[in-house]
């Protein structure tokens, strides 16, 4: 390494050479050392470096996984350059909303270095990809899963009666002495002789008749009037009372 730090005053040359000849003595000890100074010195004014404050408007994306903020995070704090640890996790934990587990868990565990960040960040991230892990498989899996219901009316269309069909069952509810709803119904006439309504009545077994209907005398036998409701002689059903 020494012959590189020999050869390393030969590449400069103008202000950079300038530089390196006004540097205090001893302060250069190894390689590494010369180029960390030197990369201080002019890296600096070719390309200005994000300033702490920069650490505390990180946020976390919708959807953004941890890993992924996990990633900016450091990346951020390399382009920043020595900030100091306490900042560092201050800065990663105002990231979050105050809903997020890992925000919860650093509130109340509160780390202190950066290795026990660290297995915390990696703690979360293991979760959350098992997480969503598990969802993909439910997710494919509802899409495999073949749809019964839909198999089911193209293999089996569904059968209309034909017109035969039709006809034989209405004339079974004729026979049967009913009638089908989409048929029109009669009706008896409003002014249709009260001995006519109730025959009508009494068809449909819609009576119920009382325990006793009365007593039939022997002189009310020679009477031609005849009650149906009472079901004896002795005047008729219009002037039933």
């Amino acid at each position: 390494m020494r012959w590189m730090c020999k050869f390393f005053p030969e590449s400069l040359e103008g202000e950079a050479s300038k530089w390196f000849y006004n540097l205090a003595p001893r302060t250069v000890n190894s390689y590494e050392t010369l180029v960390e100074a030197f990369l201080e010195t002019y890296m600096h004014n070719s390309r200005p470096r994000p300033r702490v404050n920069r650490l505390f408007t990180l946020a976390r994306r919708f959807r953004e996984p941890l890993r992924s903020l996990t990633d900016r995070w450091k990346n951020l704090c390399t382009e920043i350059g020595k900030v100091p640890v306490d900042q560092q996790i201050f800065g990663f934990e105002n990231a979050f909303g105050r809903l997020d587990p890992i925000w919860v868990a650093m509130f109340t565990e509160k780390p202190q270095t950066l290795k026990e960040m660290r297995k915390m960040q990696e703690h979360f991230i293991a979760l959350e990809e098992i997480q969503e892990e598990s969802r993909d498989i439910g997710v494919q899996e509802d899409s495999a899963a073949p749809d019964s219901t839909s198999d089911d009316t193209q293999r089996r269309p569904e059968k209309r009666p034909s017109p035969s069909v039709r006809r034989n069952e209405k004339k079974e509810w004729i026979l049967k002495g009913k009638r089908p709803r989409h048929e029109a119904k009669t009706y008896t006439p409003l002014n249709a002789p009260l001995e006519e309504i109730f025959k009508e009545v009494e068809k449909r077994n819609d009576i119920i008749y009382p325990a006793s209907r009365g007593i039939q005398f022997e002189k009310t036998k020679d009477y031609s009037e005849y009650c149906h409701y009472h079901q004896y002689r002795g005047h008729s059903t219009n002037n039933c009372r």
